[in-house]
């Protein structure tokens, strides 16, 4: 228990079988969530297991750190958009609010895809901070789509482009902190040390203006499915007005 609790090893290896296993694992819930999309839909409880875990696997992972010692203001800020994700997808559960849904679906779903296949984590399989790290990514795809596929919500091009601005103001905000402490989250001030999407983007600051591009487009893939239309006649769940 002590050394799964630990500070832990560096041994983990993109898409090892465990890495895969788990990818696996979160595809199938999410074609489950499809599947029986109209039972769930009943069933309240599901908002209650998402908040759950939410909370737990972020909360477990600040515990974790100040037990280990490696609580430090430049890394375990909630800045990384993944765990801004979190508090937000939090949020959005008690809410239900439509323009939460949108950031959280457009930024938080396609940011934790992304954290998913390519993990910025080092240690080993099945040790705490492995576990931690995939259930909170899973949670936030979880709840991204239950409004998505649950709950029916939609999203307007208005609504699209009013979350990009504002993923754009938190980054500005963000950077601003970077610089004040010397931190890298969101890394906007270099790369991260672990292979990932940005090793294709070019040098500094040059990546940054790919990201953007990148997530535009992310964000226009999966905007698609959830696009509001004019006739929008699902039963029981209209569209919201953006």
């Amino acid at each position: 228990m002590e050394n799964w609790f630990s500070a832990g090893a560096s041994g983990f290896k993109m898409f090892q079988w465990e890495h895969v296993l788990l990818l696996v694992f979160i595809f199938l819930v999410s074609i489950i969530m499809y599947g029986y999309r109209n039972r769930i839909r009943k069933m309240h409880i599901w908002k209650k297991i998402l908040i759950t875990g939410l909370i737990v696997s972020e909360t477990t992972y600040h515990i974790w750190a100040v037990y280990n010692n490696l609580w430090d203001i430049h890394i375990f800020l909630p800045l990384q958009l993944c765990s801004f994700n979190i508090l937000l997808c939090v949020l959005l559960l008690i809410t239900d609010n439509r323009r939460l849904f949108a950031f959280v679906y457009l930024f938080g779903l396609t940011g934790a895809i992304q954290g998913l296949l390519t993990p910025e984590l080092f240690q080993e399989p099945w040790h705490f901070r492995f576990i931690q790290y995939f259930v909170a990514h899973a949670f936030i795809v979880w709840t991204a789509l239950y409004y998505a596929i649950i709950r029916s919500y939609t999203i307007s091009w208005q609504l699209l482009f009013q979350s990009f601005f504002w993923l754009n103001i938190y980054a500005l905000g963000v950077y601003v902190v970077d610089v004040a402490i010397g931190a890298n989250y969101m890394f906007l001030l270099r790369k991260p040390s672990n292979a990932s999407l940005m090793d294709y983007m070019g040098p500094y600051p040059w990546y940054i203006l790919s990201l953007e591009l990148v997530a535009l487009f992310l964000c226009l893939f999966v905007f698609i499915p959830v696009k509001e239309k004019l006739n929008h006649t699902t039963e029981g769940h209209p569209p919201f007005e953006a």
